[in-house]
């Protein structure tokens, strides 16, 4: 990929994320990048190219993060590892994260493009996942809910969580949290 064309996607998503479609122009965004506006349109066509680009890009790196390789360790024990790796990644990704559901708050439901490019490599890795836990199926609302919550955790302001996290580590008591609930939701003890 184009160094260039690189930069404005690791930037876009935190712009976009904080001022939203509307509120982002593409000077916002060609100074966020390092560029001129003549070098977004020849990358992403016009702000709605780079607009969908940027989920395209938060999506693939979502979906490109590592996940742990636990076979031996006790169930219980590899979901308190999936659910740090998951929460770890989102965190990594906040402003992305943010992009995303600041897209499904406006319209409903992802891009449909994106949706379709990334769903099949998404409900795989879910699989894998479940695969690695013994778990035969799930309830896709549970998996959507505990997906849900994790990504709202990862939004917050780090100094939220820690006011509630009664002087443990903010992370890891996010972390304990988000095992217990995927515990009691997919019935692993």
């Amino acid at each position: 990929m184009h160094p260039t064309r690189q930069q404005i996607l690791d930037t876009a998503p935190t712009v976009f994320a904080e001022n939203g479609f509307s509120g982002t122009s593409t000077r916002k965004l060609a100074a966020a990048a390092g560029c001129n506006i003549a070098t977004l349109a020849y990358h992403f066509g016009d702000k709605q190219g780079l607009y969908e680009a940027a989920i395209d890009h938060v999506y693939g790196a979502l979906l490109d993060a590592p996940l742990p390789s636990l076979e031996d360790a006790p169930r219980r024990e590899r979901l308190k590892t999936f659910m740090d790796a998951i929460y770890t990644t989102a965190c990594t990704h906040r402003d992305g994260i943010r992009l995303l559901l600041r897209h499904v708050i406006a319209h409903g439901s992802l891009p449909s493009k994106v949706a379709r490019r990334w769903r099949p490599r998404l409900m795989a890795r879910v699989q894998e996942v479940l695969d690695t836990l013994g778990i035969s199926e799930a309830d896709p609302m549970v998996l959507l809910s505990l997906n849900h919550l994790v990504a709202r955790y990862a939004i917050s302001d780090p100094t939220d969580i820690a006011s509630f996290s009664l002087g443990r580590d903010p992370h890891e008591a996010v972390v304990q949290h988000l095992t217990r609930i995927a515990s009691n939701q997919l019935g692993i003890s």
